[in-house]
């Protein structure tokens, strides 16, 4: 039996993937998840895989948030630590 292989995707990745889940299947995500007659012409392997990968989409996007949040919070503005609101406006400027 061969070892476990861990596998790091980037949310490019993810994308691609479900892009190609959705290409073979000629069904969006969203219709994939709303109506279950579509969905029930997914063979069940693959719409496990589809839901993985949309789950795993969305803690991709919240932990990216969180980096870019806690790297804004971190620009400092004459000494003092920068909110987030405070970051973004002076990046916007």
């Amino acid at each position: 039996m061969s070892p476990i292989r861990e596998v790091y995707l980037s949310l490019n990745d993810v994308e691609q993937m479900i892009l190609g889940l959705e290409g073979k299947y000629t069904l969006s995500s969203a219709d994939f998840f709303r109506d279950e007659k579509s969905r029930e012409r997914v063979p069940e392997d693959d719409a496990f895989r589809w839901q993985a990968l949309v789950d795993h989409r969305r803690a991709l996007k919240e932990s990216y948030q969180e980096v870019h949040t806690g790297y804004l919070a971190t620009l400092s503005h004459g000494g003092e630590i920068a909110t987030g609101v405070e970051a973004q406006e002076q990046l916007a400027a």
